[in-house]
């Protein structure tokens, strides 16, 4: 059974999903532009880390029991929603302290940067179901035990290496001195962004719960 392929397939809708911005993006870019670019790599390997978590459970089937447990399913999507929503307010506050107020402090949010990527990728269960379903089309029965290593391994090294570069290219000298000019509108961008996708999430909850009440 040749399964190159397949684990070629699963790659390309990997790094595709991974390009598509979201949380995900939003945290590795406001960590390289508006701290360093250590802390953007870090951010990269919390989401790396987190990828890992939600691949693993989705081959263990995880995904399957929490699309049919609706209400931890919801509880869960709710947690991850308003811990964006909080990143969100922290950030959007933050636009209306003056900058020569917080020159010397840490950024409002994300000041532990892997743990930071590593919560923004886990807050999102729909990973779980997404990889579920995946897997449930693309690999055949009884695959043997190195594809499914073979998938985590390209899962890990892609996340971490995609948002790796978005982490390079926003943490150079130029991204950096446009970033310092434009703190506080940048910090209102990715403020609103973050709290579009906890508010997206809370919607996509209530519209389910009505649909399970009917």
């Amino acid at each position: 059974m040749d399964l190159l392929p397949t684990l070629a397939h699963l790659a390309a809708i990997h790094l595709l999903m991974a390009m598509v911005p979201g949380p995900n993006t939003v945290a590795v870019s406001y960590c390289a532009a508006g701290m360093s670019r250590r802390a953007g790599l870090h951010a990269a390997g919390g989401i790396a880390l987190a990828s890992l978590i939600w691949v693993s459970l989705s081959l263990a089937g995880i995904g399957i029991v929490l699309l049919e447990a609706g209400t931890l399913y919801r509880t869960i999507r709710l947690a991850g929603a308003l811990y964006l929503l909080w990143v969100g307010y922290k950030l959007l506050r933050s636009t209306f302290i003056k900058p020569a107020a917080t020159a010397s402090a840490n950024p409002p949010v994300y000041r532990h940067p892997l743990f930071s990527g590593f919560v923004t990728t886990l807050s999102n269960p729909k990973s779980a179901i997404f990889w579920t379903s995946v897997f449930a089309l693309v690999v055949p029965a009884h695959a043997p035990a190195w594809f499914y290593g073979a998938v985590l391994v390209i899962v890990g090294l892609q996340a971490f290496v995609w948002y790796g570069i978005v982490a390079l290219a926003l943490s150079s000298g130029v991204s950096r001195r446009y970033y310092t000019r434009l703190t506080q509108a940048l910090n209102g961008v990715a403020g609103f962004a973050m709290s579009v996708f906890g508010f997206k999430i809370l919607n996509d909850i209530r519209i389910e719960s009505f649909v399970s009440q009917d």
